[in-house]
């Protein structure tokens, strides 16, 4: 059911295959069949995207469920040690600290109450070497000898704002639909982000407002002042946003998951950074 799960949390061909790691054309096919399967139609094509069926709207608690069971099935594998405990220090920027928590790392206390989850978050780099964390999740690889560095996921960028913003001012489906609508910049060391970038090259545009706080541009956009840039799978998240289209301009980003070979086998630094990499995947495409 991954690709009824994505549909319906997408509403739309791409961005179920963003979250999959497939390309459009296949989500279709994979649709299809298990529509043929199923005897059933479970979408229909309108002109905001994918609309769910009646049908659809009765299987999703189902899916949903059967997704839970996966995926604990999938923590109790990857348990190392039923004794987990101990403080777990991860250092990652502001926007994954909050994903992960609103995604479910601290559901591992559930079967390890001694295990206590400290997430430092900030978008300067922390030195694993000296010990500052035991885990890193970065958008950049730590070249280091003694660290232990993967990429657990990739990012692609779109902009997203509030519905009643996209009603009032048009919608936006791609870089020439952008003249004359208003724009939520990063700013301060986000402003070298890619996106912040090319958004500040763009003729026609206003920026009304810029921070170098996520939280504080995320809710600009919820109260209607404009498009803020964020990555999919956290926008997607955002109930009250709206996706208004993919930057394919900005190149996917990998999210590198970093350990120092000193603490990576403590039973549980493997618990929860394997817990992390979980989470990631399914937020983010693979």
């Amino acid at each position: 059911m991954p690709v009824f799960l994505a549909l319906l949390r997408a509403a739309n061909l791409h961005g179920a295959g963003a979250r999959l790691g497939l390309d459009a054309s296949t989500v279709s096919r994979r649709l299809s069949g298990l529509e043929k399967t199923l005897g059933a139609r479970l979408f229909v094509r309108t002109r905001e995207g994918l609309r769910p069926t009646a049908t659809a709207e009765r299987l999703r608690g189902h899916a949903e469920a059967m997704e839970e069971r996966a995926t604990a099935l999938l923590g109790a594998i990857r348990t190392v040690d039923s004794r987990a405990g101990g403080v777990v220090r991860v250092a990652t920027t502001e926007a994954f600290a909050r994903i992960l928590v609103t995604e479910g790392l601290l559901g591992l206390r559930k079967n390890h109450p001694d295990l206590v989850v400290e997430l430092l978050s900030g978008n300067q780099p922390v030195d694993l070497a000296r010990g500052d964390a035991d885990i890193a999740v970065r958008l950049a690889a730590l070249k280091q000898a003694s660290l232990r560095a993967r990429c657990v996921a990739k990012m692609g960028i779109g902009l997203f704002a509030a519905p009643g913003y996209l009603r009032a001012r048009g919608l936006v489906r791609q870089p020439a639909d952008l003249r004359g609508h208003d724009v939520i910049l990063p700013t301060g060391e986000l402003s070298r982000l890619p996106e912040a970038r090319w958004l500040a090259e763009r003729h026609g545009l206003r920026a009304v407002f810029r921070s170098n706080s996520m939280p504080a541009l995320i809710a600009a956009a919820i109260l209607g002042h404009g498009l803020v840039p964020l990555p999919l799978g956290w926008g997607d998240s955002e109930k009250t946003l709206e996706r208004a289209m993919v930057l394919d301009a900005v190149p996917a980003r990998k999210i590198w998951l970093v350990t120092h070979e000193a603490t990576s086998e403590r039973p549980a630094v493997r618990l929860v950074a394997e817990q992390i990499a979980l989470l990631l995947r399914r937020v983010f495409a693979v």
